[in-house]
């Protein structure tokens, strides 16, 4: 009887990892598809708590998502964990299965707030053999975890995998998109070119025949010839300026992000405003410059993502207090106090550590049907 009871709770389980994975097969949505993820692999483990952690190849993790600890608990406990000790061995030496995790050698200490867990259940997250992340239960409802959890959690491992590696596949389609876009617009200008230069070869062969018989002709004729240089030169100074690739160093914030701001249009087909005060030197450091870009980057995301149809408007201004970016939307907007705290994930919490890294003060506003705003603030030095 005991046998058949365990290949009834197998087929049970192997039912449920199946509708997992035919409910992921139809999601394109990464963090939701993670969410997912962890919670199945909860569900069949019969896990107290876990976690699915993507690291951001800075020493932390820039998706970081819990269940089983309540938004009080999670508030207590504060920031992040870092990509070392049990979890940075977790995703260089493989799966971790040991009934006290506080024995293992690579073990620190929990923060005050955190839930002491002792049983423990680690795979790392791969995909062709590259490591992209980490799931990890803990404190099993019953007995310890088994080579059977193990196994389906491994398998769920696998299924993350595949999609986290589609969704940056998606984003580098739009970085191509982008490319494209820039191609598009060197043909159209060689285009331009082209048919400039047509018309001034024969402005030369016609001032070469007038000049030994019409010295006024030959002179208008050079005046015309000379006037369609100047544009060509000009449209080639358009060309350069348009294709070479935007470098934060080398053009500076204002330029970089308008850059940046203008492919996002044309790639997505959103109406999305760029507005300066005019200003291109910021006196900012390189790594205030990329904190702005990247949080620019990330709400320019958020709200295409969001905020589907409404139009979008980024600003950068030179203040008498520092320089602010701000980047909003009109879209449905959400309620902040009902975000769950337990499910960090590279959007706001990127964007605040990111500022947080420089010293910067960033503000998030949105409420229900009035859009998003998100606003940082790096002081001027001194």
């Amino acid at each position: 009887m005991a046998a058949k009871g365990r290949k009834v709770t197998a087929s049970r389980e192997l039912a449920a990892l199946h509708q997992a994975v035919l409910a992921l097969s139809g999601d394109v949505e990464l963090d939701r598809v993670l969410q997912t993820i962890l919670k199945t692999a909860q569900r069949l483990a019969h896990a107290r708590y876990g976690a699915l952690g993507i690291p951001d190849g800075h020493g932390g993790f820039g998706t970081f998502l819990t269940v089983g600890i309540s938004e009080a608990r999670a508030g207590q406990i504060g920031t992040l964990p870092r990509a070392h000790g049990v979890l940075g061995a977790l995703l260089h030496q493989g799966p971790i299965r040991v009934r006290d995790i506080r024995r293992h050698p690579r073990f620190a200490y929990y923060p005050a707030a955190h839930p002491t867990m002792r049983d423990f259940l680690g795979v790392p997250v791969r995909h062709r053999g590259k490591i992209l992340g980490n799931l990890f239960l803990a404190e099993r409802r019953s007995g310890h975890f088994t080579a059977q959890d193990q196994h389906l959690v491994e398998m769920l491992a696998a299924h993350a995998g595949i999609a986290i590696t589609s969704a940056r596949l998606r984003a580098e389609a739009q970085q191509l998109a982008v490319l494209q876009e820039r191609n598009r617009l060197a043909r159209e200008l060689h285009d331009a070119l082209a048919q400039t230069l047509f018309s001034m070869t024969y402005e030369a062969k016609a001032a070469a025949l007038r000049a030994g018989t019409d010295g006024a002709g030959a002179a208008a004729a050079l005046t015309s010839l000379q006037a369609q240089a100047e544009r060509a030169m000009a449209e080639v100074g358009d060309l350069v300026f348009a294709l070479r690739p935007k470098s934060l160093e080398r053009d500076g914030l204002s330029v970089t992000l308008r850059e940046h701001v203008e492919g996002v249009r044309r790639v997505h087909g959103r109406a999305i405003t760029f507005r300066t005060d005019g200003s291109d030197q910021l006196r900012l450091r390189l790594d205030e410059e990329d904190a702005l870009f990247r949080i620019a980057q990330e709400a320019l995301r958020n709200a295409i993502k969001y905020a589907p149809g409404s139009p979008i408007e980024v600003a950068l201004a030179d203040g008498p207090t520092g320089v602010r970016l701000t980047v909003r939307d009109h879209g449905p907007g959400f309620d902040r106090a009902a975000l769950p705290g337990t499910r960090r994930t590279l959007g706001l919490t990127a964007m605040h550590e990111r500022a947080k890294a420089v010293g910067a003060v960033l503000q998030v506003a949105s409420e229900l049907g009035q859009g998003c705003t998100v606003s940082v603030l790096v002081k001027r030095h001194g």
